[in-house]
């Protein structure tokens, strides 16, 4: 057992349970995570939205389970059960212990919608499925592939700078690395992870990953942004991108666009 002094005092840190802690985390990680969701967090940390608002109207709906009502009940500074009653409604499909938020108008379009400014009104207490679209959200059929979506200027941005850095010498001397430094792959999987739980806004879990793992959350933007888009080629096939981006990107079309198995 170690002492360290610590506020003027003495704490002591036991490295048996440390290792044990560290090790149960590790197993829980490589057991329960699946690979699937590495690509996607890659994906939407790439991603970036250019508020055409397309996923806030239309046919589909934001699925919302009782932490996010309480969330947007905090924002507004209302009630829990005020904020379930005004803006959400029974899930149709009716997923255990969720809701969905209202749509109004011919449009369909979302209760938190503010028409005029083509903004949410809620954008920093959006729900989770709001903060993980369009890429954590696929096919709940091909849960391994990333859907993208022909109504969605993000998607259709995000789609043509993947076609473009395809053969980007940059980007395969990248691959490389994760390829050959096994160590490297492994500490970007588990700050994809912690990037996704900062981004749901889950920080005291991120603090407690990194604490048990060692690994700070990334400093340089653009070097992570590098290994993400290096780890997207890595594990993602890119087959269907050019039909795609030929046949444009339109509010019109709402079928979906390929899904990156």
């Amino acid at each position: 057992m170690e002492h360290i002094p610590y506020n003027g005092g003495i704490m002591k840190i036991n490295k048996d349970q440390e290792m044990e802690e560290r090790e149960a985390f590790f197993q829980w990680f490589t057991e329960e995570v699946p690979d699937s969701l590495f690509p996607q967090i890659a994906a939407q940390v790439l991603f970036r939205c250019l508020d055409c608002s397309e996923c806030c109207r239309g046919e589909g709906y934001a699925l919302v389970d009782e932490g996010d009502i309480q969330e947007i009940a905090r924002a507004l500074g209302i009630s829990r059960s005020e904020a379930r009653e005004r803006f959400t409604q029974p899930d149709p499909e009716r997923n255990p212990g969720c809701r969905i938020l209202k749509s109004t108008g011919p449009m369909n379009m979302c209760c938190f919608l503010d028409a005029l400014a083509n903004k949410c009104k809620i954008y920093g207490s959006r729900p989770r499925i709001c903060r993980t679209f369009p890429m954590l959200n696929s096919d709940p059929l091909a849960d391994d592939a990333i859907c993208f979506y022909s109504d969605c200027q993000g998607t259709h941005r995000f789609a043509k700078m993947i076609q473009e850095k395809r053969r980007d010498p940059r980007v395969q001397k990248d691959m490389e690395k994760l390829a050959e430094q096994p160590e490297r792959l492994s500490a970007l999987r588990i700050s994809l992870f912690v990037w996704l739980r900062r981004m749901l806004g889950r920080i005291e879990e991120a603090d407690q990953i990194c604490r048990i793992t060692g690994i700070r959350p990334p400093q340089d933007e653009s070097a992570f942004e590098s290994y993400c888009l290096a780890y997207f080629f890595m594990t993602i096939k890119t087959e269907g991108l050019e039909e795609y981006l030929a046949e444009g990107n339109t509010t019109a079309n709402k079928r979906p666009g390929p899904h990156l198995p």
